[in-house]
């Protein structure tokens, strides 16, 4: 009985964790290109069960037979299915219609990589991400990363990232995408950094001028989840308080006998 008690607290925990990660899913509703995650659980793994009755009589324990002890986190899991494309015909808002990602410079110097490309011009002229991180773009003759100049927001960009500018200069915006975009870890404000893998030029995308990605979660399908999570938290807990009554009795009451 202490076990189901353990394996009840358990379902809880994880349907705590379930409903925290709603909730920020929930948050960023309107956030632009924020992509949903989503709670992977697993059962524990099973447990062999030993005859305790044959080691009290001197001889070796035996296997009857293997249980499980409840469920556990296994695995954060992020869709990066695409939003919706929203038109804003701001110049220097640019989205990404297909997979990839734009390359940002962190202020440390490292690369990180965003689909958010709501963009500005910083004062130094220099195309960056609303949060002041500079926008990379891609030397065309040596492959080098280098930040994008901008003498004024009156630019053209087409749909493989070549941003054409009055003076008749152009750059290129390095687009990239990866083998395994589950390892992309979120570093926030909806920019991510990878570790152990290198980044591949882009090549199924098309770049959409005057449009931003908007947020993939779906509120109706959150708030179906999280109801859901609210009924099995309410299971779990009814398990709990049914347990701790038999134990009460069984201590208070059978103990009398």
């Amino acid at each position: 009985m202490i076990r189901g008690l353990y394996t009840s607290a358990m379902g809880m925990i994880v349907q705590e964790k379930r409903q925290a990660n709603v909730s920020q899913n929930l948050s960023n509703v309107e956030t632009n290109s924020f992509k949903k995650q989503e709670i992977i659980a697993k059962a524990f793994d099973r447990v062999g069960v030993k005859n305790r009755g044959n080691n009290l009589q001197g001889n070796r324990l035996t296997t009857i037979g293997e249980m499980h002890l409840g469920v556990e986190i296994d695995d954060l899991y992020n869709d990066f299915q695409q939003g919706i494309l929203e038109e804003t015909n701001n110049s220097l808002d640019l989205a990404i219609e297909g997979e990839g990602y734009f390359t940002i410079q962190l202020q440390n110097g490292d690369f990180a990589y965003t689909r958010d490309g709501s963009f500005k011009i910083n004062e130094n002229g220099q195309l960056a991400t609303k949060q002041g991180y500079l926008v990379m773009g891609r030397n065309e003759y040596n492959g080098n990363l280098e930040s994008i100049q901008l003498t004024s927001d009156e630019i053209q960009v087409g749909t493989r990232g070549i941003i054409s500018l009055p003076d008749g200069q152009s750059h290129t915006l390095n687009i990239v995408s990866f083998v395994d975009a589950q390892a992309l870890q979120r570093l926030g404000e909806n920019i991510y950094t990878m570790e152990g893998e290198q980044p591949l030029l882009g090549v199924e995308y098309s770049l959409r001028q005057g449009f931003v990605e908007k947020s993939n979660v779906n509120p109706l399908e959150e708030m179906v989840k999280m109801i859901e999570i609210t009924r099995s938290f309410e299971s779990n807990q009814r398990v709990v308080q049914s347990m701790d009554e038999t134990l009460g009795k069984a201590v208070n009451e059978v103990g009398k006998l």
